[in-house]
């Protein structure tokens, strides 16, 4: 075996190695989750001294659960498979291996295409999903305040904005309604982390609040304005995918035994 084909072998042992660690922890904790989800929302309670997953719908740490089952498992089987096959110069693994990370690969660029080419249904999407998690799971007040609730008040502090589109989101959820204020306190301009105006989010306007600015639009703002990165990180993904699937096929090549074939054009 030449020098370049270690090199490729040990950069793919490393590589799955580190995903299939990923994968295996997060598959255990979506696991944990949907089995026992108290012991598991107690344990990080006792950890960072705080009641947040207590707090938090059932019904959002079910779906966190299936999510990190499903990609869990997914990295924990393509990432055993390529570190299988190049531990044990697997040709077969190799070659199954390279053809999940191309079919990985086509759908990630099917879904980039998609997502420009149905671009006004997405967005009508994406905002009409983001209405319903503040309709539905936003807290009308602090000592009930979940993940949904807390997540909603980073963006809005963050990005200074209200809502989805605006304030009028949040008349939506009925259980903020009858609280008689307009707007919640991270819609408001704060000073020191002190709302400037006490009244803001009863009688919010221009000066003391930004109850106008949606909060998606400044989120496309935000990605427009870091777009250098959002690219970088791209193309940084798609590289390192392409350069996977070459190694493992270079790899299954230079595994091809002499009982299979002569020779082989690429064999080590």
């Amino acid at each position: 075996m030449t020098c370049v084909s270690q090199c490729a072998k040990y950069f793919l042992c490393f590589f799955n190695f580190v995903f299939f660690i990923a994968g295996g922890a997060a598959l255990t904790v979506g696991i944990w989750l949907f089995v026992d989800r108290s012991s598991f929302t107690n344990l990080i309670g006792k950890l960072d001294q705080s009641d947040f997953l207590n707090q938090t719908d059932a019904d959002v740490i079910q779906m966190i659960a299936y999510i990190l089952i499903l990609a869990g498992a997914l990295t924990f089987i393509i990432s055993f498979l390529g570190y299988c096959g190049a531990m044990f110069e697997s040709r077969c693994l190799l070659c199954v291996y390279g053809i999940l990370i191309l079919l990985v690969l086509i759908l990630e660029c099917v879904v980039v295409g998609l997502a420009f080419g149905l671009k006004g249904d997405v967005e009508k999407g994406t905002q009409d999903f983001l209405k319903s998690t503040i309709a539905k799971y936003y807290a009308s007040s602090g000592d009930k305040a979940d993940t949904v609730t807390v997540a909603w008040d980073g963006i809005m502090s963050k990005l200074h904005c209200c809502g989805v589109e605006n304030f009028r989101d949040f008349s939506e959820n009925r259980n903020w309604t009858i609280t008689g204020k307009t707007v919640p306190d991270a819609c408001c301009i704060k000073e020191n982390d002190v709302l400037k105006d006490p009244t803001c989010p009863i009688n919010p306007t221009a000066s003391n609040s930004y109850y106008q600015t949606g909060c998606y639009q400044a989120m496309m703002t935000a990605i427009e304005e870091n777009a250098a990165i959002v690219i970088g990180v791209a193309a940084t993904l798609v590289f390192v995918e392409v350069l996977v699937i070459i190694l493992a096929l270079y790899l299954a090549c230079c595994y091809w035994r002499p009982q299979h074939v002569l020779t082989c054009w690429c064999c080590c």
